[in-house]
């Protein structure tokens, strides 16, 4: 009887150690055991593009893996957005976006993804100070530009990176708070600053952090700014709010999304490691030089913002006749 019985134990034993065996690699899976991408819809150099590549490099650290920045621009961030809603959901591809991920919503037909139900989200980043008013015309605010404008109706332009880009919205915006009748001039080539530097297009809204070195340079001119606060690069330059445009606010946010069905555990492995680096100095410096400060939400707040963001901007786009049917 003895022997039968350790037997049984023996026999047991062996079957509970398969068992162990079996369930280990789940359990012990340490995520991330493998290199991240985090895909921005933006050119190398522009804002998006620094602060992934600044965040990277602190997850990287903080999970002891790569952390691969991959550039897919194009189609008002379509294409890199894209990518991302198609990705496996297995929380190795992210995507760092700004407010054009909802204006596609509303500005393009047939898009090929929903922007809400597609993606789950993680964190809002940051947002900007808004966008600079920059000119060379012969104005030196914008009480001056709005009076040479009502002169010329119909005559002056302004620059923009396309239909329903953000620099576009600001300045249908400002048109229609204006009464001016502009003239918008799309571009997609880095030529835009250069052509309003020398007069081929009369001004542009363009980002804090590109205009602010040639600002300081002389080499253009800036009369106000989009958002709700002043930019400590453009400390003298006053907001379009201040100057009694109540109803103005025109600012870019940053944050990260991953495709819908991503684990919960992994979103908020995430959204803590990324809420740890933003606390750090260099990271804050590199927003502040970029013309943008921290807002670190959790997942649940960013996807209250991100609904909240569209019914603004379906609003909005609506007003300036963007929107889509």
């Amino acid at each position: 009887m003895k022997h039968f019985i350790r037997a049984i134990v023996r026999r047991l034993l062996a079957a509970f150690a398969l068992s162990a065996v079996a369930v280990t690699p789940l359990k012990a899976e340490n995520y991330p055991s493998r290199p991240i991408t985090i895909i921005s819809p933006h050119p190398v150099g522009v804002a998006t593009d620094i602060l992934a590549r600044a965040l990277g490099e602190k997850l990287s650290a903080a999970f002891g893996q790569s952390i691969v920045v991959e550039n897919r621009p194009g189609a008002n961030g379509i294409i890199a957005e894209g990518a991302v809603a198609n990705a496996p959901p297995d929380g190795y591809t992210l995507l760092i976006t700004s407010g054009a991920h909802i204006a596609n919503a509303l500005t393009v037909k047939k898009l090929p993804y929903d922007v809400l139900k597609d993606f789950a989200p993680v964190t809002q980043l940051a947002a900007s100070y808004g966008l600079a008013l920059i000119t060379n015309l012969p104005v030196n605010s914008v009480a001056d530009l709005v009076a040479y404008a009502k002169k010329r109706p119909g005559q002056v332009t302004f620059a923009t990176n396309g239909v329903g880009n953000v620099t576009h919205v600001a300045g249908l915006l400002f048109d229609a708070r204006t009464g001016l009748r502009m003239i918008a001039v799309p571009y997609n080539t880095p030529s835009l600053m250069t052509d309003v530097m020398t007069g081929q297009v009369d001004l542009a809204f363009y980002s804090v952090a590109a205009a602010a070195p040639l600002v300081k340079s002389g080499k253009i001119k800036t009369l106000a700014l989009t958002g709700s606060r002043r930019s400590p690069a453009l400390a003298s330059t006053p907001t379009l709010k201040e100057l009694g445009y109540k109803d103005f606010d025109v600012t870019g946010y940053f944050g990260l999304l991953f495709p819908a069905g991503t684990p919960l555990d992994r979103i908020e492995r995430i959204y803590r490691a990324s809420k740890n680096a933003l606390a750090s100095p260099v990271l804050k410096r590199v927003l502040e030089v970029s013309g943008m400060y921290a807002v670190v939400s959790s997942p649940e707040e960013f996807a209250t913002f991100l609904n909240r963001d569209y019914q603004y901007q379906d609003k909005l786009m609506g007003e300036l006749g963007l929107k889509v049917n």
